[in-house]
């Protein structure tokens, strides 16, 4: 009888155990942060197109940042952009750490990595097997943070990658410079949390590629940093207000709340994992533009080449001839209230230049693709319910750009004469052959 009574007893634990692992799992999977389906490598190889980035970065944030490499299937990085100024244009200021003897044949050379990790909110790699880097972001700054190996040199480079500009140090522990790309200057100002022991430059024209070096030992290095359109002192403003102190692990858990955040506005029910991790990547990629390049109170300005003080935002990075059909429709429903502020820098773009902008990049206007694609997407939020802006300005932008703009590819002004002829017969006459162009608006890339 007691035999039995042993049996049922461990019958009766057994299903209690069961119960509580069902519970367990059923409570894990209620709880599941959507942030985890993302897999920003998808898409990283280009068959035919571009491939995508695996940026880490917060959402609609100015600053973005991933490991420069020609794609997911190459095994070496050549560097880490402190920013990306635009997507898939100019990376601003490289930076990788390295360990070492650094010559000249070897000063830029890229570096093989393993055992990556890529998040939305956090990057990690092992660099030739030893060292170990990790980054996370905030709006205007970006942490990293360096695990070097071995009693031997460590150092961070830091070059410019767009021919003007310089980089410098100050004191014993600050790093700033600037860039010029675009007809336009990027800034950072950076800090290390260990001493500099001595700095070196490479490039026979300037300061725009420097090596600093710290101890030669085994130690963890940080560097923080903020970017800016404006100024250094900007950028250093930007650092302070974001990433006041040394706590790597703090600014790592922001960025994932500002993850999970927006990736939890919709959940999916159903679907396999795959599917869940095709869906919640693509999420992940709808908020990688527009930017906002306010920079608490004041932005740049591309379209007047002007330094502006407001207090709303600035949003820039639209390739609205790719987004207008779904991705502004998507966060005109998910984001009304920041849908409201896009229209609006673009109808503030408008007034600053003179044209509605085609493609709105921080730069300016790239206007690469015919079309007037705005009017589709702001008629869309408008009648969405999208209201928060000024219509018959928008308007008036609109119209302009319809009747008064050239029709030509990547040119936005003025109608030309080809335009003129395109009003009265319906087309743009063709060249003879080997007849040269007459028509200076004309682009050599996509001609008559």
């Amino acid at each position: 009888m007691r035999r039995y009574r042993s049996i049922l007893s461990g019958c009766i634990a057994i299903c209690m155990m069961q119960q509580v692992s069902a519970q367990a799992v059923r409570t894990a999977a209620v709880t599941r942060s959507n942030v985890s389906y993302v897999d920003p490598t998808i898409g990283g190889v280009g068959i035919i197109l571009e491939p995508t980035r695996p940026t880490v970065h917060l959402p609609n944030s100015m600053l973005r940042t991933f490991p420069f490499r020609k794609d997911q299937l190459d095994d070496r990085i050549s560097y880490f952009p402190l920013m990306i100024a635009a997507h898939r244009q100019n990376n601003l200021f490289g930076l990788m750490p390295v360990s070492g003897d650094v010559e000249d044949y070897n000063w830029l050379s890229p570096t093989i990595y393993d055992r990556e990790q890529t998040t939305p909110y956090y990057y990690s790699a092992y660099l030739e097997d030893t060292d170990q880097v990790e980054f996370t972001p905030a709006a205007h700054s970006g942490y990293f943070r360096f695990h070097f190996n071995g009693n031997i040199p460590h150092a961070i480079r830091i070059n410019v990658l767009n021919g003007d500009g310089d980089i410098a140090v100050s004191g014993k522990r600050a790093i700033s410079g600037k860039e010029v790309f675009e007809g336009m200057t990027a800034f950072f100002y950076g800090e290390l949390n260990t001493d500099i022991v001595n700095t070196s430059y490479r490039d026979p024209n300037g300061k725009t590629q420097l090596k600093v070096n710290t101890a030669e030992k085994t130690q963890v290095v940080e560097f923080r940093y903020g970017v800016s359109f404006v100024s250094v002192d900007q950028a250093k403003e930007n650092l302070q207000k974001e990433i006041p102190n040394w706590d790597f692990a703090a600014i790592k858990q922001q960025a994932y709340n500002a993850w999970d955040k927006v990736l939890g506005q919709i959940d999916v029910k159903g679907g396999t994992l795959s599917q869940k991790k095709v869906f919640y990547t693509s999420l992940y990629r709808a908020y990688e533009r527009m930017v906002n390049i306010n920079e608490y109170g004041k932005y740049y300005s591309a379209y007047d080449h002007t330094i502006h003080t407001s207090d709303q935002p600035f949003y820039v990075d639209n390739w609205l001839w790719d987004t207008y059909i779904a991705l502004e429709p998507l966060q005109t429903l998910l984001n009304p209230k920041m849908e409201a502020d896009k229209i609006r820098s673009y109808v503030q773009m408008y007034e600053q230049s003179g044209w509605m902008p085609s493609f709105a990049l921080p730069f300016g206007d790239y206007a690469c693709m015919t079309g007037n694609h705005a009017a589709a997407w702001m008629a869309d939020a408008w009648f969405k319910g999208i209201h928060d802006f000024d219509l018959p300005r928008a308007y008036e932008g609109l119209k302009k750009n319809a009747l008064e703009a050239t029709l030509l590819p990547w040119r936005n002004g003025p109608a030309t004469s080809l335009d003129s002829f395109y009003g009265v017969y319906g087309y743009m006459p063709a060249l003879k052959p080997n007849e040269k162009e007459t028509v200076k608006e004309v682009h050599d890339f996509e001609r008559r």
